[in-house]
C-alpha cells in the first residue's frame, strides 16, 4: 500500500458534509507587490508620458497602464497565472524568472533548483505586422541542471544565425560547490534536446553569480552581476574555456561591506567619445595593476574582446540597484568597458529611490534639439511604493560619462546623471494584521522604512480643497455659522471676457451672498448679484443660459440678464396678496428653451406653475413668458424637480399627504395639459423592501418626501424619493414603456418590481446633480443624509449606490451639496473628478474634489516602528496599534528588542499615547473589553511573549521564548488638554482635543506565549496561552482577574472568537476547536469550559471567526480559505465541511464585515446564517482576509441558482479552444485547482471571481455569446435564472439574452467587494 500523506487521507472524507453552502471569492485589492515585470515600453502621446507594462502580481499577469506623472497606474488587463510542471506532469514547481528571448523566439521559464522549461514561440505569417500574435507551441523543451540554479539569459543572436538560441544559465554545482556557466543551444527549425556545448567554470575570486544580463547591441556578449562586481563575458569565451574575465569592482557600504545588487534592467545605447573610450580602457589598466585588488584583477583582459572592436564608440546602457538604494548606471561594450556611474537623486529626499528585486527599462524620450534625454526605468520591490523614475541618459552628440572611480569635485558635478521618481502604485505588503469600521479598514503594512499603518476606503474619494469664511467668521474662536440652501451658477467672468466663472449663491446670517473665486484661490462677493437678490427672500435661482438667471422669490419669479456689466431684472409673475412660492426647479430643453416649475401656496390651495421660457432669438415673442399651465394641488408641495426625457418635459413634485405627483409635458403641443402620472407613495412603501445601512428604524406610516430626482439610462428609468426620516425609496421602469403610458395605455407608472427602501442617514434625504451643466445629469447623481453617496446607472443600467470616502470625519455631516465646475483628470490622481461647494450641519461650507470613479483610497499613519497589531476602539473610535520597536543600544552596550503599545487619532494620525514594553518582549494579540454598567470600563487587554538571545557560535543568534505577559490598561481620556504650537514665530498656542492616555491597571505572568485574546461578556475574559484556554473572571470588589476555568488542546492556539458563550479557537494543526462555556450556576455549580467539537482535517489556522452560532470560518497561514459547520448530531464530534477554497498565497488574518458600503446589494447575495430574506439583504456580510503579499480577499455567500450558473460558466471557460479570449492561461492538468495549493482540491461550493471578471471585463459582446451558445446547460440554466430578476432583455437571441443575463449577475457580486 503506497504510503500518503496525512492531510491527503483526511481530505477525502473531509468534503462529505452535511450543510450545503454557495460562496463567491474575489480579489478586491491587489497586493502591489509586483514579483515580476516585463515587456515594458514608453508610448509617446502628445508629449505626456503613457507607460504599458506587463507584470506578475500575486498568482496574476497583469497589463498596467499609466497616462502621465503623477498618475496612478491602473490594470488594464489580467490573466491567471501559469504554472510550471514537471516533464512527466508531476507536482507543480514553483517559478523563479521569466526569460524573454530579445528576437521573441522562445520563453524561458526558470525555476529555484535545477529545472529550466523553454517553450518556443510561433507566429502567423499570414497576419500583417501589426495583427500578429505569437502562438505557444504544444511541445516544451525540458533542461535538468545538476545544481541550484543562480540566473538565466538568452543572448542576442548574430544576424546569420537567427534560427540558434543561445541559453547561458549560471548554476552551484551541488557535488563541486563550485559556480560555473553552462552555455545550451537550440535550434528553432526543430524541437529537440537542446546541446549542452560549454561549461566554464568561474575563477574562485569570482563572488556569487546575482544575475546575467544579455547585451543586445552586442550579439552573443553579456554581463554577469555577482556580490561585489560586474563581469563583461562573451559565447566565445565560454566556447574556448577562456576564464580571463574582464571586470570592474561594485561600490561599497561605510564598513567596508559589500553593497549588494538587488535589481537590473538593459537600456538603450550611447555613442561615447573616442576620448571617453581611451580614458575608460587607461583606467582598467591602471586597475589592473592596483594591489589592492589583488588576484581578482591581475589577469589579463582577453585579446579577443580587446581586439575585435578596439575603436567602438558604441555602449550599452544597463541600470543598477543596489541594497543601499542607490541607482547606477553602467556603460558595457566590447573594448572592454564597463563604466559605472552613480545616479544622482534630484530631490533632496529620495524616498522611491529604494528599489527591490524588479526593475524594467520602459523606454527613453525622444530627444530634442538642445533638450536633455531621459530614461523612464520602472522600480519595484518589498516594502517600498512602486514607482517610475526619470533618468537623465547620456546625449549622442556630448555622452561623456563620470567614472565610479573619479574622485575629483569637476568630475563630479559635471556629468553626473539626475533622477527623478514619482509612486504609480501603492505597495501595501506585508499585511500583518487589520480591523474593520463601517467604511473604513485599518490595514498594519510595510508601506514606510519602518512600516505604518494604512487606512484603506472603498468609494468615491473626496479631498477638502479649502473653507469659505465669510469676514465674520475670521475669529478661530467664533462658532461657524450654518451655511444653508446653497445653489451654484456659470456667469460671465468680470475679468475676462469670454470666459464662464462659477457662482455660488448660499444663505449666511439670513442674507443670500453671491460668492466667486477671484482666481488666487479665494472667494470674494459678486457685487452685481447681490444687489439682485440681498435684500429678498430667495426660494430658488438657476441659470437660463449664459447671461439670464431664473430667480424665484417668495413673492415673485423674476429673470435677470446680465448687459454691459450690470443685472437687469424683468417679471416673469407674482404671487398675489396672501400666496408665495415655495419651490422652484428650471430645465434647458436641447433646442435652448428653458421650463421652469415653480409651487406656489395659497391661503387654501397648493398649486403648480409651469413656464416656457423661450431661447434669446425667441425673446420678442413676450406672450411666451405667460405660465403655460397651472395645476391644483390638494397637499402642500414638500420638494419638486423638472427633468428632459426623451423629447418631453417629466416635473416630479412631492407632498406632504405624503404622495407622489409626476406629470408629462409634449413639447410640440403645448395647449394640452400635462398628462398626470399618478404615484402612490403609500403602495410603494406597503410591498416595499427594507434594506438597513445601519440600525434597523421603523417604516414611518407617512413619510415626507424630501426630494426627488429622476435617472434614467437608455432602457432604465429609476425615480429616486428622498425621504424626512433619512431613507430612500427607488423603483424601476422600462424608459420604453413611457409613451404607452402618457398614451393611456398604462394608467400608472409601471414598475420592474417592488420598490425598494433603504436607510442612508438620520437627516432628510436630498439629490444633487454631478454637473453644472443646464440639463441635470441623467446617468450620475448625488444622494446626502450625512455622508455623501453616488448613484449610477451602471452597466446593463443597474442603480450603483456607492459611498463617498476621504480623510476628514466632517464628510458624515454634509447638509447639502452643489456642483461648481465641469469634470476634468486630475493631476494628482490621475482620476476624472469634478469640484463641489459643500455646506455642514455642523456649519461652514466647504469645497470638495470628488472623483466619479470609485476605487480604494490608501492613507498611511507613519508609526515610526514596525506595526504588528491593529484594533479599533468601538467607543472612541481610536487606533490601538501594537509595535515592534527595532533593537537600540541599551546603556550597557546589550541591544535588544521590544515592543509599544501606542493611541493613534485616525482623524489627524497623531499619537495619543504610547506605553514601552519590557526588554526581549513582543507583543501577540492585542484585544478591547468594554464593561458597562453603572460605572463603564475601557480596558485594552495585550498578550505577550517573552523570550531570550543567545549567540551560538555555529548556528549564530538564536531566540528562545522562555515565557509571556497579560498587561491590561485603562483607556481614558486625558485630564488636561495639551498645547501644540500654532505659530513658531508669533509663540502663538492653541488648544488642542484631550485626547486619550493609557493607564497601567492589572498584569500577570504566564509560562507560555499569550497568543489570543478575547473578551466573553461584561466579566469574562477568554486568554490563550500555548495550548491552554483560559477564562478569567473580573472581580471588581478586589480588582483584579480569577481563573476560573480552562481546557486543554493538543497544539497551540493562535486566535480565538466569541460568540455568546461559545468559543472557536484556531490551532496550528487541527484547523479549529469549539468549546463551550457554562457560566456559574445558583446551585453552586462553578464556571466550566469543554470542548465539544473539533475539525477532521489538519492546518495551521492564522485566525478563525464566527459566522453564526453553528458555522466558523477559518484560513490557514498557506491561505486555505474553509468554511465549517457544527453537525446536526450533537453526537459527532467532528465539524462537518461546508465549502473551502485555496488562495494561492500566504494569509495573516480573517475578518467579518464589509470592505465598501454599497446600498445596491445583488438579490443572489444571502446572508451567512439562515435562509435567504429580502427584509436583511444587506446585511448580508462577506469573509475578508488579509494576505501576508498585501492583497485582500472576499468570500460572499450566493443563491444556489447563481453557483450553479457560475459554475457552468467557469467550465464553458475552460472547454473554449486554446486561442479563444475566454480561455483562461492555465495548464491542462491545472483546471480544477488554479491556485495550486499544496494539494491539488477542486474548490468546494466556491466560485472563483477572476474567471467570471475575465468574462465580463475582457470579452467583446460576440465573445461573450460564443461562451454561452458553447454549453446548452449554461443557457438554460441563466435564462431560468432571469425570472426573478428585474432588468430588460433587448435581444430576442437567448444566446445574447443568457450572456447578459450573466454579466448582469457578475458585475452585481463584484460590486459587493470591489469598486
Amino acid at each position: 500500500m503506497s504510503e500518503m500523506a496525512p492531510f491527503q487521507t483526511a481530505w477525502d472524507t473531509v468534503f462529505a458534509g452535511s450543510k450545503s453552502l454557495s460562496a463567491y471569492a474575489i480579489q478586491a485589492l491587489n497586493s502591489g507587490l509586483i514579483t515580476h515585470a516585463a515587456l515594458g515600453r514608453r508610448r509617446c502621446t502628445d508629449g505626456s508620458l503613457s507607460i504599458d507594462m506587463l507584470a506578475a502580481v500575486d498568482t496574476l499577469l497583469v497589463l498596467f497602464a499609466v497616462e502621465g506623472p503623477g498618475t496612478s497606474m491602473n490594470p488594464v488587463f489580467q490573466h491567471s497565472k501559469v504554472f510550471m510542471e514537471n516533464e512527466d506532469g508531476s507536482e507543480p514547481r514553483l517559478i523563479r524568472k521569466l526569460v524573454a528571448d530579445p528576437l521573441s523566439r522562445a520563453v524561458a521559464i526558470v525555476s529555484w533548483l535545477d529545472y529550466i522549461e523553454i517553450a518556443m514561440l510561433a507566429w502567423d505569417s499570414s497576419a500583417s505586422d501589426a495583427e500578429q500574435l505569437p502562438r505557444i507551441c504544444d511541445e516544451r523543451i525540458h533542461i535538468s541542471t545538476n545544481g541550484a540554479i543562480c540566473d538565466a539569459a538568452i543572448l542576442m543572436p548574430s544576424q546569420s544565425e537567427t534560427q540558434r538560441v543561445l541559453l547561458v544559465v549560471a548554476i552551484l554545482d551541488s557535488e563541486r560547490q563550485v559556480y560555473f556557466l553552462y552555455l545550451y543551444e537550440i535550434w528553432t527549425y526543430n524541437n529537440s534536446a537542446p546541446s549542452l556545448v560549454a561549461k566554464l567554470p568561474l575563477p574562485f575570486d569570482i563572488a556569487t553569480p546575482l544575475r546575467i544580463v544579455p547585451l543586445p547591441a552586442f550579439p552573443e556578449h553579456f554581463v554577469l552581476v555577482t556580490e561585489r562586481e560586474i563581469v563583461l563575458a562573451s559565447a566565445l569565451q565560454l566556447l574556448s574555456g577562456d576564464i580571463h574575465l574582464y571586470s570592474q569592482p561594485l561600490p561599497r557600504l561605510s564598513n567596508d561591506t559589500a553593497d549588494l545588487v538587488r535589481s537590473c534592467c538593459v537600456a538603450e545605447t550611447a555613442i561615447l567619445s573616442a576620448s571617453d573610450v581611451a580614458s575608460s580602457i587607461q583606467a582598467s589598466k591602471e586597475m589592473l595593476r592596483s594591489p589592492l585588488l589583488g588576484r581578482r584583477t591581475s589577469a589579463t583582459a582577453s585579446p579577443r574582446l580587446r581586439d575585435t572592436s578596439a575603436g567602438c564608440e558604441l555602449a550599452q546602457l544597463l541600470y543598477i540597484s543596489l541594497q543601499s538604494g542607490t541607482l547606477l548606471r553602467v556603460c558595457a561594450a566590447p573594448v572592454p568597458l564597463l563604466l559605472l556611474t552613480e545616479i544622482t537623486p534630484a530631490s533632496m529626499n529620495p524616498v522611491y529611490t529604494k528599489t527591490g528585486d524588479v526593475m524594467l527599462h520602459l523606454g527613453r524620450e525622444s530627444p530634442h534639439l538642445d533638450q536633455t534625454v531621459f530614461d523612464y526605468v520602472f522600480l519595484s520591490g518589498d516594502c517600498t511604493a512602486n514607482a517610475i523614475a526619470r533618468i537623465t541618459a547620456p546625449n549622442d552628440h556630448n555622452g561623456s560619462e563620470r567614472s565610479f572611480s573619479d574622485t575629483s569635485e569637476s568630475a563630479v558635478n559635471m556629468d553626473a546623471p539626475l533622477c527623478w521618481t514619482f509612486p504609480v502604485l501603492e505597495n501595501q505588503s506585508p499585511i500583518v494584521d487589520f480591523t474593520l469600521q463601517k467604511d473604513r479598514t485599518y490595514l498594519t503594512t510595510g508601506y514606510a522604512d519602518n512600516g505604518a499603518v494604512c487606512r484603506a476606503q472603498f468609494g468615491h474619494v473626496v479631498r477638502i480643497l479649502g473653507n469659505i469664511r465669510s469676514d465674520a467668521d475670521r475669529d478661530s474662536s467664533s462658532e461657524p455659522v450654518l451655511v444653508a440652501p446653497v445653489w451654484s451658477l456659470y456667469i460671465p467672468s468680470p475679468s475676462h471676457s469670454g470666459h464662464l466663472v462659477w457662482c455660488a449663491v448660499m444663505q449666511h446670517a439670513g442674507l443670500y451672498i453671491p460668492v466667486i473665486e477671484d482666481g488666487n484661490g479665494g472667494w470674494q462677493i459678486f457685487e452685481e448679484l447681490r444687489l439682485v437678490i440681498a435684500d429678498r427672500h430667495l426660494t430658488f435661482i438657476s441659470n437660463i443660459d449664459d447671461h439670464r438667471i431664473l430667480c424665484v422669490f417668495r413673492d415673485s419669479i423674476d429673470i435677470a440678464t446680465l448687459e454691459c456689466g450690470s443685472f437687469q431684472t424683468d417679471r416673469l409673475a407674482d404671487a398675489g396678496y396672501g400666496d408665495f412660492f415655495t419651490h422652484g426647479s428650471c430645465v434647458v430643453s436641447d433646442t435652448g428653451c428653458a421650463w421652469a416649475a415653480v409651487a406656489g401656496l395659497a391661503t387654501h390651495q397648493a398649486s403648480l406653475h409651469v413656464f416656457r421660457i423661450p431661447a434669446p432669438e425667441e425673446t420678442d415673442k413676450q406672450d411666451t413668458l405667460l405660465p403655460l399651465f397651472k395645476i391644483a394641488l390638494s397637499h402642500e408641495v414638500s420638494c419638486l424637480r423638472i427633468f428632459t426625457v426623451d423629447t418631453g418635459v417629466v416635473i416630479v413634485s412631492g407632498t406632504y399627504a405624503p404622495a407622489l405627483h409626476m406629470y408629462w409635458v409634449d413639447p410640440g403641443s403645448l395647449i394640452s395639459e400635462p398628462t398626470p402620472i399618478p404615484i402612490d407613495l403609500k403602495l410603494m412603501q406597503a410591498s416595499g423592501k427594507q434594506e438597513d445601512l445601519g440600525d434597523c428604524m421603523d417604516i414611518d406610516t407617512n413619510p415626507v418626501v424630501s426630494d426627488i430626482y429622476v435617472l434614467y439610462s437608455s432602457t432604465s428609468l429609476y425615480i429616486l424619493v428622498g425621504l424626512r426620516d433619512g431613507r430612500m425609496v427607488w423603483s424601476a421602469s422600462d424608459v420604453r414603456l413611457f409613451a404607452g403610458m402618457v398614451n393611456g395605455t398604462h394608467g400608472a407608472l409601471p414598475l420592474f418590481g417592488e420598490a425598494t427602501f433603504v436607510e442612508v442617514g438620520k437627516v432628510p434625504v436630498s439629490f444633487a446633480s454631478t454637473t453644472l451643466q443646464l440639463q441635470p445629469s441623467a446617468h450620475a447623481v448625488f444622494m446626502c443624509s450625512g455622508l455623501p453617496y453616488m448613484i449610477k446607472a451602471g452597466r446593463l443600467s443597474q442603480l450603483e449606490i456607492t459611498p463617498c470616502t476621504g480623510e476628514s470625519n466632517d464628510l458624515e455631516s454634509i447638509h447639502c451639496i452643489v456642483p461648481l465646475t465641469t469634470s476634468a483628470v486630475t493631476e494628482s490622481t490621475g482620476c476624472e473628478a469634478g469640484r463641489f461647494l459643500a455646506t455642514f450641519s455642523t456649519g461652514g461650507a466647504s469645497v470638495l474634489e470628488v472623483e466619479f470613479q470609485a476605487r480604494c483610497s490608501i492613507c498611511p499613519y507613519p508609526v515610526d516602528s514596525e506595526p504588528r497589531r491593529v484594533v479599533v476602539d468601538p467607543d472612541t473610535g481610536m487606533l490601538l496599534v501594537a509595535s515592534v520597536v527595532r533593537p537600540q543600544d541599551a546603556t550597557d552596550g546589550v541591544a535588544f528588542s521590544t515592543s509599544c503599545l501606542k493611541v493613534i487619532d485616525p482623524g489627524t494620525g497623531s499619537i495619543c499615547a504610547e506605553v514601552r514594553f519590557q526588554p526581549f518582549e513582543l507583543v501577540c494579540s492585542l484585544a478591547t473589553w468594554h464593561i458597562r454598567g453603572l460605572k463603564s470600563y475601557r480596558y485594552v487587554c495585550v498578550g505577550t511573549t517573552q523570550f531570550s538571545e543567545q549567540t551560538d557560535g555555529q548556528s549564530g543568534l538564536t531566540r528562545q521564548a522562555v515565557g509571556g505577559r497579560l498587561v491590561i490598561y485603562n483607556l481614558k481620556p486625558r485630564r488636561k488638554p495639551r498645547k501644540t504650537q500654532l505659530s513658531p514665530d508669533a509663540g502663538q498656542n492653541m488648544l488642542v482635543d484631550p485626547g486619550f492616555e493609557l493607564k497601567y491597571v492589572w498584569e500577570s505572568d504566564r509560562n507560555g506565549p499569550v497568543s489570543a485574546l478575547s473578551s466573553l461578556g461584561d466579566s469574562y475574559l477568554v486568554v490563550a496561552v500555548s495550548t491552554t484556554i483560559l477564562v478569567l473572571k473580573l472581580d471588581i470588589v478586589q480588582r483584579q482577574l480569577i481563573e476560573c476555568c480552562e481546557c486543554s488542546l493538543r497544539f497551540a492556539a493562535t486566535s480565538i472568537d466569541v460568540c455568546g458563550t461559545n468559543i472557536v479557537v484556531g490551532s496550528k494543526r487541527e484547523a479549529v476547536n469549539l468549546l463551550r462555556f457554562t457560566p456559574a450556576q445558583s446551585d453552586g455549580t462553578s464556571e466550566r469550559l469543554d470542548l465539544v467539537h473539533s475539525a477532521r482535517f489538519g492546518a495551521n489556522t492564522a485566525d478563525a471567526r464566527f459566522l453564526a452560532s453553528d458555522l466558523v470560518a477559518g484560513v490557514d497561514h498557506n491561505g486555505f480559505l474553509f468554511v465549517v459547520g457544527v453537525p446536526g448530531d450533537s453526537v459527532e464530534f467532528a465539524l462537518d465541511f461546508v465549502l473551502g477554497m485555496h488562495l494561492g498565497i500566504p494569509c495573516s488574518r480573517l475578518q467579518v464585515g464589509r470592505l465598501v458600503r454599497r446600498l445596491d446589494d445583488c438579490a443572489h447575495i444571502v446572508p451567512w446564517s439562515g435562509m435567504p430574506s429580502m427584509s436583511s439583504r444587506s446585511q448580508a456580510e462577506c469573509l475578508v482576509v488579509g494576505a501576508v503579499s498585501g492583497a485582500v480577499w472576499t468570500l460572499a455567500r450566493i443563491s444556489r441558482d447563481a453557483f450553479e450558473v457560475l459554475g457552468c460558466l467557469e467550465q464553458a471557460m475552460m472547454d473554449m479552444p486554446p486561442l479563444h479570449p475566454a480561455r483562461p492561461l492555465v495548464t491542462k492538468n491545472d483546471t480544477l485547482n488554479r491556485a495550486r495549493g499544496r494539494n491539488s482540491v477542486k474548490p468546494v461550493g466556491v466560485i472563483d471571481g477572476t474567471f467570471s471578471t475575465l468574462f465580463v471585463d475582457h470579452l467583446t459582446d460576440a465573445e461573450r455569446i460564443d461562451v454561452v451558445r458553447s454549453s446548452p446547460e449554461l443557457m438554460q440554466k441563466a435564462l431560468t435564472m432571469s425570472r426573478s430578476d428585474t432588468f430588460t432583455l433587448d435581444s430576442p437571441d437567448p444566446g445574447a439574452q443568457a450572456a447578459t443575463i450573466i454579466v448582469h449577475l457578475i458585475s452585481a457580486l463584484n460590486r459587493l467587494s470591489v469598486c
